[in-house]
């Protein structure tokens, strides 16, 4: 026993002599299993550039005032305050290898040919790669650690992927491949395999050159196939950033930005799981965002997709927007937050900001430490069309 004290007291000395301490408590509404949970996390970190541990105590509530359980939402409800003993953050960079397990966060491929702003609601997920001359390789598993006491783990989504990122001559190339496979034991209600190749040549001011990508789709006994394929580039005017895939060829069953914020729930929900067999036509169609940044007092952005008839006709218009900015006040140093998402049949629905197919909010943030803020949030319920209220704390990366 003296022993083991000594040890710890060693290790924590190393750690507090060689790493910044802070405390990071998160609390957010979360979805599993179609059931919504309060979640509390308190973690104490350990980090510096090359490591980091944050050893973590978790617990979730059905409802406001209900029963507290420890753990992870979505496992067996414990009361003993050691199911929720877990870790939070790990990371280690040795030589050319990166090890990091914490919370995920959004990922585009290229500019979204197939990749765009794919997300998991910020659940634990590990993440390994490797630098080497030639190139960077990411691998993301999405799996979580529920408890150390007793230990336990389980998948936090269904989507496993891998990045490249190389060069070759004056070409620069990022390859994506992506697979979703059973969560927890239960299936997705489709099998999908996803891939996709962007290739640019320029610099940090104008690059030029187009993306690929594929989609393999099985459900109810059906395989549906897409290819898809666009040109365009990234004009960099310093506060203004133009991104664009103008032409862009659509082969049946392919979806621009497939793999989306909506991946994860679309895999399981039974009125858009067979979504692509609503793309069953060869179609053009188009990217287009707008960027918008001011160092670190505003970043906002308005993205459209969409698709063409032979007629020129634009349909499934998809338009995604955020926003984060800062107000620079030492009193009052306030954060707003705000993101947009509306699946349109036509732009003519542009007309009324909201409906049952948009997802928006606004939050209103004040910092508490090392990147994690209390947030006031309204957003939209689409369900019963009405505005809601929340308050949350969550963590924000700098941006």
């Amino acid at each position: 026993m003296r022993k083991l004290l000594t040890l710890s007291f060693i290790v924590l000395f190393v750690l507090t002599s060689f790493s910044a301490f802070y405390v990071r408590p998160f609390f957010k509404t979360v979805e599993e299993n179609g059931q919504d949970y309060l979640a509390y996390s308190i973690t104490g970190v350990f980090e510096n550039n090359n490591f980091g541990i944050g050893l973590g105590l978790n617990a979730y509530q059905e409802e406001i005032g209900g029963s507290l359980f420890y753990g992870t939402p979505g496992t067996d409800p414990s009361t003993n305050v050691l199911s929720g003993l877990t870790l939070n953050l790990v990371k280690l960079r040795v030589g050319p290898l990166y090890f990091r397990y914490g919370m995920s966060y959004p990922k585009t491929v290229g500019l979204g040919m197939l990749v765009f702003n794919y997300n998991n609601d910020y659940r634990n997920a590990l993440d390994l790669g490797l630098t080497l001359p030639i190139a960077n390789i990411e691998v993301h598993a999405p799996y979580s650690l529920d408890s150390l006491m007793p230990f336990s783990y389980s998948q936090s989504a269904h989507l496993y992927y891998g990045i490249v990122r190389t060069k070759v001559g004056f070409i620069n190339l990022e390859g994506f491949a992506g697979k979703p496979l059973a969560k927890n034991d239960v299936e997705p209600k489709r099998d999908d395999t996803l891939a996709s190749v962007a290739a640019y040549v320029g610099g940090s001011a104008l690059r030029l050159g187009g993306e690929v990508g594929y989609i393999s789709s099985t459900f109810d006994s059906t395989t549906l196939t897409g290819y898809g394929a666009g040109a365009g580039g990234i004009l960099n005017l310093g506060i203004i950033t133009l991104k664009a895939l103008p032409v862009v060829l659509q082969m049946p069953y392919y979806k621009l930005g497939f793999v989306n914020s909506q991946y994860e729930t679309n895999l399981m929900d039974a009125a858009n799981y067979d979504e692509l067999k609503n793309y069953a036509d060869t179609r053009l169609g188009g990217i287009g965002e707008l960027e918008v940044s001011l160092g670190n007092l505003l970043r906002a952005s308005a993205r459209l997709n969409y698709d063409l008839t032979t007629d020129f006709e634009v349909q499934n218009p998809e338009l995604n927007g955020s926003l984060q900015a800062r107000i620079p006040s030492e009193q009052f140093p306030l954060l707003i937050l705000g993101k947009y998402y509306k699946d349109m049949n036509s732009l003519s629905e542009l007309s009324t900001l909201f409906d049952a197919n948009t997802n928006a909010e606004i939050s209103f943030g004040y910092p508490i430490s090392n990147g994690l803020f209390m947030l006031y949030t309204k957003y939209y319920d689409n369900t019963n069309a009405e505005f809601k209220d929340k308050i949350e704390f969550s963590v924000i990366a700098d941006f």
